[in-house]
């Protein structure tokens, strides 16, 4: 017999995605009939190119210390030298980041997971996040911490704004009056899933935000470098490291969260690391590393591909011009047949789309039957209920793949589409 809460960790299945009957996926030359699984945000595009880097300049700089437990389990020194120095040149800190400021850990989901038990003591305290939100912020942040989390609705504001402010103080007081404790605020910057960067301006009212309430402010910025397009109604990354913080916010409140999963295409390498000047939240990931590290030979791999400034530099051009080319394929087939979506993305490896037209009643309960109703079409995506959506209907749609399957992808959604909304035949 388990304990109690080795029945309730048992209870949360969180293995299930992973273990789902799936059939043969799409392959235009194998199995052109075959599914197209957009279930996680994976740059694709970029695997050949980062492996094969690896395999012939990382692998045979290997040493005998990746065989022993070298520096400890929250990062080598020579890593965290690296991503210090990686983080200054890439993100413009206003206040140069250093080795100090930075702790390893085996991914981003890890991190989550350890940050949650750090701010929040249970039941009685929550996390602020807005909606929609990437969906797996959920199991990572509660599963362990039994926090709550708090959802921001923004209804007509636009969350990227400064007006989202209110939005989030409007929600922030109500779980107060519920006798909820908020200790922090997480944001998804550049945004999962709807594919925006957050400006200047919104951040330093996002960080006042939480300095007035004395709140955290964690920063997952793990799609900093995949940002494709930048105009005046898109506007590039802004790191909230970058920021001249001084009389809008005590800096041991600000926290950034990193990772290779992404920017990189290594998703595989399991590699997270967070940046913060606030010692004691570092010791306490330093300490919790202990059950999540990183192997030395994963260290050493990353290590090689941060101190390559070059490398990875063309490799970031590369994988963004070729984002870009794929996020117009997309776009393209969603207008030809009318289907919204969120226009002004110009970051990650998705497209939010609209897909309401197709429900048979506004409910959760019609976005389940139709995500089944995709899913039996040869289309699995991520839905709005999963993302914590205001709305149902919405679906992640990844262009982070080949060309050939983001083709038929579009060509499966807008047949689909056209052939399933309301009142058509």
């Amino acid at each position: 017999m388990l304990s109690a809460r080795g029945r309730q960790y048992a209870a949360l299945d969180l293995a299930a995605g992973y273990t789902k009957v799936r059939g043969p996926l799409y392959s235009k030359g194998t199995y052109p009939d075959g599914l197209v699984s957009f279930k996680n945000a994976e740059n694709f595009l970029m695997h050949d190119e980062a492996l094969d880097y690896i395999k012939t300049k990382c692998i045979p700089s290997l040493e005998p210390a990746t065989l022993t437990y070298h520096d400890g389990p929250f990062g080598s020194k020579r890593l965290r030298a690296a991503m210090a120095s990686f983080i200054n040149k890439r993100f413009s800190p206003a206040l140069a980041v250093a080795i100090e400021h930075i702790s390893f850990v085996s991914g981003v989901t890890a991190l989550n997971d350890i940050l949650s038990l750090c701010m929040t003591d249970g039941e009685n305290d929550a996390l602020l996040l807005g909606m929609p939100v990437y969906g797996s912020f959920a199991p990572d942040l509660q599963s362990m911490s039994s926090c709550k989390l708090v959802y921001a609705s923004f209804g007509d504001v636009d969350q990227f704004s400064i007006d989202s402010v209110e939005c989030y103080e409007r929600a922030l007081l109500q779980a107060e009056q519920s006798g909820i404790k908020v200790r922090a605020l997480i944001l998804a910057n550049p945004h999962n899933p709807l594919g925006q960067c957050y400006s200047p301006d919104a951040l330093k009212a996002i960080l006042s935000f939480c300095n007035k309430h004395k709140i955290h402010l964690i920063s997952d910025e793990i799609y900093a470098y995949s940002v494709y397009h930048t105009d005046a109604s898109s506007p590039g990354f802004t790191s909230v490291l970058s920021l001249d913080t001084v009389g809008i916010i005590d800096n041991n409140l600000v926290h950034v969260m990193y990772g290779m999963a992404k920017d990189f295409a290594a998703a595989g390498l399991r590699l997270g690391c967070l940046i913060t000047r606030n010692t004691e939240l570092g010791q306490a990931v330093q300490s919790l590393s202990r059950f999540h590290g990183a192997s030395p030979m994963t260290d050493a791999i990353a290590t090689c591909i941060l101190e390559d400034e070059e490398w990875h530099l063309q490799f970031f051009n590369k994988s963004t011009h070729i984002l870009r080319e794929h996020r117009k394929i997309a776009a393209e087939a969603l207008d030809s047949a009318g289907i919204p979506y969120e226009r002004k993305a110009n970051a990650g490896f998705f497209l939010w789309i609209d897909l309401s037209a197709c429900l048979h009643s506004a409910t959760w309960e019609a976005e389940d039957d139709l995500k089944d109703r995709l899913y039996d079409f040869g289309l699995e995506m991520a839905a709005a209920r999963g993302y914590h959506g205001e709305m149902p209907g919405h679906f992640r749609f990844l262009f982070s793949v080949d060309k050939d399957t983001v083709e038929e992808a579009a060509r499966r959604i807008v047949e689909f589409y056209k052939n399933n909304q309301v009142g058509r035949a």
